[in-house]
């Protein structure tokens, strides 16, 4: 079942049958037909198991505020991409910047995708880090998302200062199994994924999975449209019972029409500043009214090209090497090319970014009746390289913004953590990890009067720590207070250094403090955690991208100040009904932020960090003799934030609500499902990625905004067996 489109992108028609090739092969396959969900009151306190302290444990018993979405629960809210999944989950954004996802957690993320700018929140992809540009890749035959907020430095390294999210993929499995999506809506949405796997004798599994995705564009001029088409092959085989191999490989073709970025923030009629507007009634509508359509200078936005390849090689090599002590290996390959052409506002763009990366995790851990442990070594290197183009869809051609021609980072660190059971009721951990992080870097940057090359190299070292206990106050109640930190290696902007004015970035370090509860009240339905806590972020990397000026740059923030509460709530009253709610809070400001040139941002809220987020969701079942009905319901609501370091005005999101449906019959027999949905019921429009200013009408303080998609709707059909 695997799928070769390495350097090439099969053409629409192709694409379908290789998509149907595959769903008969997966609907071929021997097995037993899967039950329908029963209404059951425990179901709703059925364990969850996470692995983001990379050992399985209980959430419940995992002291930290983790958001976990399973992979029934992914197709059942039609998540099919990281950036989906926004709406579940408190006080993050996911956002949309061509290929890439920019990821804030807690107001901890990065707005500005140039190669030499690494985010810091962790994505991992079976435990593998993956670079920005390769976050929007599709997410199917997945077992299980988590979204682990605060600084991870201990057990994930430079990478996680902020947080982590985590994927992991389904494995291949002695038992046959077979599953398909198809899912069809407005924009000519056609959605097929369909996953299968066999044993091979009794040592060897393997498994199967394509995901073929299309779509119109959003955008009048039919940008922001998708044709995807990703395929994974895995394989376990387990020679002797203390020793297990499990290997995989996944590509991912990403063509389709890039978004176009749209004015902001602009009276249509008069130029002047009018925040949260569009230049016309339909926000998505990129094309430019009367009378600026006759003074553009490249003719009208157009739905343009792109091809993004994203192809990784992984894999688990786990021994036993004494009761309860494993050795595992992990090592991975990735190679991610992207190089969308699209519009920022009135003028055509290119971004073009490759990278290539090699890493390697070597860990003992084991459990003993004192305690849990685990300790392991960990390598990388990443090769990248891109150039951002203003004013044309060539490189080197119209205006070079960032020319950089080579961002090599390579590292190596040594981690531990601990978890001593004290007693029955108490336990302790600590952790801590050392890291070594070189970087290098060279390119040309734009003086005016031609190209000229600018170097960089630095190296960072830094020990990260995690200390903490928890306390079980009662059978299903849990306390604990924890410290820990993280670091994120400095890195240059794209210009050379002067006298007066240096291109390195500094790194930057976080601090937190957390204390929770964790609880479940069994006999009346109800899974309660709440969780507090504070920051201490010094150096934070502040990036700004101007359509204006045609300039960026990456400054530090001195000191910044994040403190809130997450609270989340599962109540399952009767085998009918789910409520879900989860709120979070967050106060994210400088404390002390002042630039070179003595621009002053203290006190400002901290960019695409509201202070208020709200998700809740509820469905009820309706039960027949041969299935059931469930009507569900999702809500977000988002308290105003701004896109940029500046508080740029046009920049502002005002708050919003946006709330999603579904409708779906489960059969008790034959494992399959009818479903309808609709999501963003209301049609409300929210930025996502957003550059300060606009070029046409020219407003400084405006803004050139992506959008997250309107409106859409369609029919599921899904089977299993």
């Amino acid at each position: 079942m695997a799928i070769d489109v390495i350097g090439v992108a099969p053409r629409a028609g192709t694409r379908w049958a290789i998509a149907m090739i595959a769903v008969f092969a997966a609907a071929s396959l021997p097995g037993t037909h899967a039950a329908a969900p029963e209404a059951d009151a425990d179901d709703a306190l059925d364990e969850i198991i996470v692995t983001a302290g990379k050992r399985p444990e209980p959430l419940q018993k995992t002291a930290a505020a983790i958001t976990v979405l399973t992979g029934d629960a992914l197709i059942a809210e039609q998540i099919t991409d990281i950036r989906a999944a926004q709406d579940f989950v408190p006080s993050v954004r996911f956002q949309q910047e061509n290929a890439a996802t920019e990821i804030y957690i807690r107001g901890v993320g990065s707005t500005l995708d140039f190669p030499q700018i690494t985010p810091p929140n962790v994505f991992n992809m079976n435990g593998i880090p993956v670079p920005r540009e390769a976050t929007g890749a599709p997410l199917y035959d997945i077992d299980q998302l988590e979204v682990l907020p605060g600084p991870q430095g201990t057990l994930y390294g430079s990478s996680a200062l902020g947080g982590a999210v985590n994927v992991n993929f389904r494995r291949p499995s002695v038992a046959p199994s077979a599953s398909l999506e198809v899912d069809a809506g407005n924009y000519g949405l056609a959605h097929v994924s369909a996953a299968g796997g066999l044993p091979v004798g009794s040592t060897l599994a393997v498994r199967g999975a394509v995901d073929s995705l299309q779509h119109e564009g959003y955008e009048n001029s039919g940008a922001d449209s998708q044709r995807n088409l990703a395929g994974r092959v895995s394989a376990s085989y387990q020679p002797t019972s203390d020793v297990s191999i499990y290997a995989w490989g996944s590509t991912v073709g990403e063509d389709g029409h890039p978004p176009n970025l749209v004015p902001r923030g602009i009276n249509p009629l008069t130029g002047a500043l009018r925040p949260n507007s569009y230049l016309t009634s339909n926000p998505w509508n990129d094309q430019f009214p009367a009378p600026y359509a006759a003074t553009l200078p490249f003719g009208q936005p157009r739905a343009e090209g792109q091809h993004d390849t994203n192809n990784m090689l992984g894999g688990e090599l786990a021994a036993t090497l004494a009761a309860d002590t494993t050795l595992t290996w992990i090592p991975s390959y990735l190679r991610v090319e992207t190089s969308p052409n699209y519009w920022l506002g009135a003028f055509p763009g290119n971004e073009s970014n490759n990278y290539r990366q090699v890493t390697n995790e070597l860990r003992l851990a084991a459990v003993r009746p004192w305690a849990a442990w685990l300790g392991g070594l960990y390598a990388y290197n990443l090769d990248s390289n891109g150039t951002f183009t203003f004013g044309s869809f060539t490189p080197g051609e119209g205006v070079p913004v960032s020319i950089v021609s080579l961002n090599r980072l390579t590292g190596e660190a040594a981690f531990g953590q601990v978890t001593f059971d004290l007693s029955s009721q108490w336990r302790l951990i600590l952790g801590g990890r050392y890291s070594r992080d070189d970087r290098i870097g060279r390119g040309d940057f734009d003086t005016g009067f031609g190209l000229a090359p600018y170097t960089y190299a630095r190296n960072f070292t830094h020990a990260d720590y995690k200390a903490g206990i928890d306390y079980d106050v009662a059978p299903h109640v849990m306390l604990y207070v924890l410290t820990q930190t993280g670091y994120q290696p400095g890195t240059f902007n794209a210009f050379a250094s002067t006298p007066s004015l240096n291109n390195a970035v500094n790194q930057a370090t976080l601090t937190a403090y957390t204390a929770g509860v964790k609880s479940r009240m069994g006999d009346v339905g109800l899974t309660l955690n709440d969780e507090f806590f504070y920051y201490d972020y010094r150096g934070l990397f502040a990036s700004a991208y101007n359509t204006v000026v045609n300039s960026d740059q990456t400054f530090n923030a001195q000191k910044t100040e994040i403190y809130g509460n997450q609270w989340d709530l599962v109540y399952k009253p009767a085998g009918s009904d789910q409520l879900t709610v989860s709120v979070g809070y967050l106060h994210a400001r400088n404390v002390q932020f002042t630039l070179p040139d003595g621009g002053n941002f203290d006190g400002y809220q901290l960019q695409y960090a509201p202070d208020w987020t709200l998700s809740a969701g509820y469905h009820h079942d309706f039960v027949q003799s041969a299935g059931f009905w469930r009507l569900a319901a999702n809500t977000r609501y988002e308290d105003s934030f701004y896109a940029d370091f500046s508080h740029n005005p046009g920049g502002r999101q005002a708050p919003y609500i946006k709330t999603d449906a579904s409708l779906t019959y489960t059969a008790a027999r034959g494992g399959w499902t009818l479903g309808a949905w609709v999501k963003n019921v209301s049609n409300v429009a929210v930025i996502a990625a957003t550059a300060g200013g606009s070029n046409l009408p020219a407003l400084a303080q405006g803004a050139t905004a992506f959008l997250e998609p309107p409106r859409t709707f369609g029919l599921r059909v899904t089977w299993t067996r």
